[in-house]
């Protein structure tokens, strides 16, 4: 452990506390990698430091382990953290103990006798952490045999679940409420990603936290689009998701168990590595599940709520919601599994009016009826939030009472797209006629077919061909009439009535606007491209044929050590590797996230692999890595970008018959970086016909040498050909071997044989 001047003495309420016995920021640095807090994190961390207690609400991903860990790190003694998932503390340990940390857990999983040892060292002083459960303090005698350990501090995570208002209450946490009569003398903080004020006081309530450090972080998760489309062949917008982003790891959360079963199974009939996570699987297939997707063995985990809390995962790239969520706690938790590394990644939420009454269900069988109205109160505004056409990120911070100033937040589909006002009167005259002409007997799809002009053999049999207003909106799409009715519904024209099949109804708003005393304005998204999800506006340019190697690296070496690979790296820590080429361990000290100890540990692999990527791409010089901890801005001569829009229009130019000399010469670029595109989209798993781009005999040569060097290098390669064929060749011809099912290894070099930690 890093030497500093105890701070405590054996016993908590013993304590002393002098800031600058700490030299936090250098810490920070050691044993974290980072240069700078984020938001929020320092204040936390110094009040820790002199013995007050905190209560902090931050989003996830804003880094509040960081500020437990930091202090724990320093103090002399043990920080006790309340964690609710058994599932999620493993991960947590191997985190900490990969930062050089000495952490433990305690919980259900251990036997009898390994329960002992953990205790037996956490009485010696051992832990910097220890992670356990809230039932594990309810024990007979546990409280008191941790009065006489050698506690530094105790932090509760998720400390939402204490309060009956949280939106994930538990039970089992109100054993909490005895921490600060069992440890008088130890500092209590709590951690939460999620609270509204009423929680957030009911939570220091509870704790009998003393004149906490109150911090609020902004909940604004500038790294995520959000976006909500309308519900309509939900398994093919899902998939469409899936597709836009290859090899990146995802989230598709539905309603229910059955939904989360077919939708896993259309995933993996179509080729994508999925798997389910829900209450009736077994404990040990979710465990192995969870396991699979934390290690990127799936791409996709689909998933009910069960999954919540169950995922530390930092490189998340995609969340989808394939049903509307209850409220806006649970949508802010569950989309903030996206990009935790502070990359880009996507939130999609899927949602339709008939949501409404599938969740109002559950909310009707709650027992209070405060917590009924309570539920549907929430379940209202995240309806608002659904179909109203107002900025997603605006929407998401006033709910948690934040105010968002910027007039466009340029990452969410609202402002992206923009927003029209549309005098649709004529148009809701049709579909109220048509509302009107059948007695109010029919649900909004029937409804839109009458409208459309839809053959269908229920139109037929009631003989509603002859109806008046049938086929009046031919002209338009049928999406286009299922968007009207839900505004509609949203704005009062029409109410929708009736279990288990709700049937539309004409308000008297409605008929103002049918017998035309009123105009009907309405204000709709202007429409994307058809078929596209949109993504974060921000574009990371990195090499990817170099990321690619970089994260099968990182695989390999996780996978020998029995650790999640992002314990390893983040993905942001690899893709500023395959923007700067670091190629000395001070170079590496400077990409954020590498600290002295992962330096030490797993820094010699990857700085080998990128010396030899650098040897196989001579083109590529890399710019000179400054000292210190700011890094430069990325370097012009990056030859290939994984932004989607870039590699998209390579794809489109390829599937239109052009070669990599024709290609380079419409977009301007380096007939090089075309073919580090093409390369990249071959591994990701597009089907390109490589014969347009290399020579049949060209490409059987390179795969009889690539059979015996390995895919990882590429001189060897070229060199082999002897003039025939250089680079581009060598890229195009391995991208196409992966996507056959080659690994990208070699028998000799970094990824194979030069694992070693020392």
């Amino acid at each position: 452990m890093y030497p500093i001047v105890p701070l405590f003495a054996k016993f908590c309420h013993l304590q002393c506390h002098t800031l600058q016995t700490f030299n936090y920021s250098e810490q920070l640095q050691r044993l974290f990698g980072y240069s700078t807090f984020r938001a929020n994190q320092e204040e936390i961390v110094q009040a820790i430091l002199a013995g007050r207690d905190v209560f902090a609400v931050m989003p996830t991903g804003g880094g509040k382990s960081l500020c437990y860990q930091l202090p724990a790190s320093l103090m002399k003694g043990t920080c006790l953290v309340v964690s609710p998932l058994i599932s999620l503390m493993k991960d947590q340990v191997d985190a900490a103990n990969a930062f050089g940390m000495k952490a433990g857990l305690l919980n259900s999983t251990l036997s009898s006798s390994e329960q002992h040892e953990v205790l037996a060292r956490l009485q010696d002083g051992v832990y910097d952490l220890l992670y356990l459960s809230p039932e594990r303090l309810a024990l007979p005698g546990f409280l008191e045999r941790m009065r006489r350990a050698p506690l530094s501090f105790v932090a509760v995570d998720e400390a939402h679940c204490i309060s009956e208002w949280g939106h994930d209450f538990r039970p089992d946490y109100l054993a909490l409420s005895s921490l600060r009569q069992a440890l008088p003398g130890v500092v209590l903080t709590a951690f939460t990603a999620t609270a509204t004020k009423r929680v957030e006081e009911d939570i220091v309530r509870r704790l009998a936290l003393n004149k906490p450090l109150m911090t609020r972080a902004s909940f604004d998760r500038p790294n995520l689009f959000y976006q909500v489309q309308l519900r309509e062949q939900v398994n093919s917008q899902i998939e469409a998701v899936v597709a836009a982003h290859p090899d990146e790891a995802g989230i598709v959360y539905r309603l229910s168990r059955a939904d989360v079963e077919k939708t896993a199974t259309w995933l993996r009939d179509r080729g994508v590595k999925a798997l389910p996570y829900h209450a009736g699987l077994d404990s040990q297939t979710r465990s192995r599940n969870q396991e699979a997707f934390n290690r990127d063995e799936v791409q996709v985990v689909v998933a009910t709520v069960a999954f919540g809390m169950g995922i530390d995962k930092s490189n998340v790239r995609f969340v989808i919601h394939g049903d509307l969520p209850k409220n806006m706690e649970s949508y802010y938790q569950e989309t903030g599994r996206a990009g935790r590394d502070g990359e880009p990644a996507l939130c999609l939420l899927l949602y339709g009016r008939g949501d409404y009454f599938r969740l109002r269900k559950f909310i009707d069988q709650l027992a209070g009826e405060e917590e009924r109205q309570a539920g549907l109160a929430q379940l209202a505004r995240m309806m608002d939030f659904a179909e109203q056409p107002v900025c997603r990120r605006r929407a998401v911070l006033h709910y948690f009472e934040e105010e968002y100033v910027p007039e466009n937040c340029g990452a969410c589909d609202i402002c992206k797209h923009g927003v029209e006002s549309i005098d649709a009167t004529t148009e809701a005259q049709m579909v109220m006629s048509a509302i009107y002409r059948t007695d109010q007997r029919f649900g909004a799809g029937h409804i839109v077919d009458i409208v459309y002009g839809a053959k269908t053999a229920r139109i037929i049999a009631l003989a509603h061909d002859q109806l008046k207003t049938y086929g009046v909106g031919r002209d338009r799409g049928k999406r286009f009439w299922r968007q009207l009715v839900e505004a509609m519904l949203g704005e009062g024209l029409l109410k929708s009535e009736g279990e288990p099949f709700p049937l539309l109804h004409i308000t008297a708003m409605g008929e103002e606007v049918l017998f035309g005393r009123e105009k009907y304005i309405t204000r709709r998204m202007l429409e994307a491209k058809a078929g596209a999800a949109d993504t974060n506006a921000a574009e990371i340019s990195y090499d990817g044929s170099l990321f690619a190697i970089l994260r099968q690296l990182r695989r390999e070496m996780a996978d020998r050590e029995g650790v999640p690979p992002y314990v390893l790296f983040s993905d942001k820590s690899l893709h500023q590797m395959c923007i700067y080429f670091p190629q000395t361990p001070e170079a590496l000290l400077v990409i954020n996230g590498v600290g002295q100890m992962k330096l030490e540990r797993y820094g010699k692999p990857f700085l080998e692999a990128i010396a030899l990527y650098l040897s196989d791409n001579p083109e590529i010089s890399p710019q000179q890595m400054v000292q210190g901890r700011e890094l430069p801005k990325a370097p012009r001569q990056v030859r290939k970008s994984v932004g989607t829009e870039t590699l998209a229009e390579t794809l489109r130019l390829a599937k239109a018959g052009l070669n990599v000399e024709a290609i380079a010469a419409q977009r301007e670029l380096k007939s090089s970086t075309i073919a580090a595109h093409l390369g990249e989209l071959l591994q990701q798993g597009h089907s390109l016909d490589i014969d347009q781009f290399v020579d049949r005999e060209v490409r059987n040569a390179m795969t009889e040498l690539f059979r015996s060097h390995g895919l990882f290098r590429l001189r060897p390669i070229v060199e082999a050909m002897e003039g025939r064929a250089g680079y581009d060749e060598a890229h195009i011809v391995r991208g196409f071997l992966v996507f056959q099912g080659w690994k990208l290894e070699a028998e000799e070099g970094p990824v194979s044989s030069g694992l070693s930690t020392n």
